[in-house]
């Protein structure tokens, strides 16, 4: 077969640039005026700019957490919509039942605190992804992931949600 290359995703990728992915933020421009290396920009709260089931894997380190529920619940949807059946998403996310204190996470906007199992029931209960799993520090059903992975010790869980 060969040649096929997947389409996968890398939201709000920051000043972290990674080869192989579609690396997005929601701007492109840093406060202090300096230019982000971005793919596309991409706000997930609203409609995202692929088809259904186009999308192979998408990844997102601490960006979930930077949402409240209003925001969260469409960026969820549209994941799952864009995802192809058997697509993973892996998210970084500082749970309730991190060991972490509070102030080791709570700057800018990252100030939302979510749990494993909340997750659980929207995602899988709710949006309708397959299988939730809480993974650890570069484990992942996706190995071209495995650098993605960051801030483990800053009390970040993995979570990655099949379609």
């Amino acid at each position: 077969m060969g040649g096929m290359s997947k389409l996968l995703l890398h939201i709000g990728c920051g000043n972290r640039y990674y080869e192989g992915f579609v690396n997005s933020d929601k701007d492109a421009v840093w406060p202090d005026g300096s230019f982000k290396k971005v793919d596309a920009i991409m706000d997930i709260a609203k409609p995202w700019p692929y088809t259904d089931e186009s999308v192979d894997g998408i990844i997102s380190m601490v960006v979930f957490q930077c949402l409240n529920w209003i925001e969260l619940y469409p960026a969820f949807q549209e994941s799952y919509r864009v995802l192809k059946k058997g697509g993973v998403m892996r998210f970084g996310v500082v749970l309730e039942e991190t060991n972490q204190p509070l102030r080791r996470f709570l700057f800018g906007r990252n100030i939302q605190v979510y749990n494993f199992e909340l997750f659980r029931s929207v995602l899988t209960g709710r949006i309708g992804y397959s299988s939730i799993k809480l993974c650890n520090y570069k484990e992942t059903a996706m190995p071209e992931f495995v650098p993605i992975d960051s801030r483990r010790d800053r009390g970040t869980s993995y979570i990655e949600v099949t379609k």
